[in-house]
């Protein structure tokens, strides 16, 4: 059995998508939305959800977890021309014993640099929440990329 730890009921990623959270989405579609971790331990680090709350990708249908990773594709494309990314990773985890700390699946979108440590991997306590305005700053870089492509 997968355990996870938050309940839905105070699930952080289904307050953004309701608007009682801020967040600085990058896009969002009627099944995926995609926007700026908060906690950036690479400049451009995003998360893309399913809009319909599901804990892990074991509750997930098939066709979603493809938009997701299409959407993440997409995204890595958008973050090389933004940024200039040099690298990407591409990763998820399911349930507290696997490094999940919002129980909303979730896909991190990393992207990497000459010089980035390819090891380091997000640790929600490793690393400080960056402004909202830093945020939204990288959102709309990402959205200006993909507007290009």
């Amino acid at each position: 059995m997968v355990t996870t730890g938050e309940s839905r009921g105070s699930c952080t990623f289904c307050e953004y998508l309701a608007g009682t959270r801020p967040c600085a989405f990058v896009r969002r579609t009627d099944a995926v939305a995609s926007f700026v971790n908060l906690r950036q331990y690479e400049h451009g680090a995003l998360l893309v959800i399913p809009t319909r709350h599901a804990s892990t990708v074991l509750d997930l249908h098939p066709d979603i977890v493809g938009l997701v990773h299409a959407e993440a594709a997409l995204l890595g494309r958008a973050l090389v021309r933004a940024f200039g990314a040099t690298g990407l990773n591409i990763f998820q985890n399911n349930g507290v014993d696997a490094g999940q700390h919002i129980t909303h699946f979730h896909t991190h979108v990393v992207p990497r640099y000459p010089g980035s440590d390819p090891t380091i991997i997000y640790l929600q306590g490793t690393f400080e929440p960056v402004p909202y305005s830093e945020q939204e700053a990288i959102a709309r870089s990402v959205r200006n990329a993909l507007e290009a492509i």
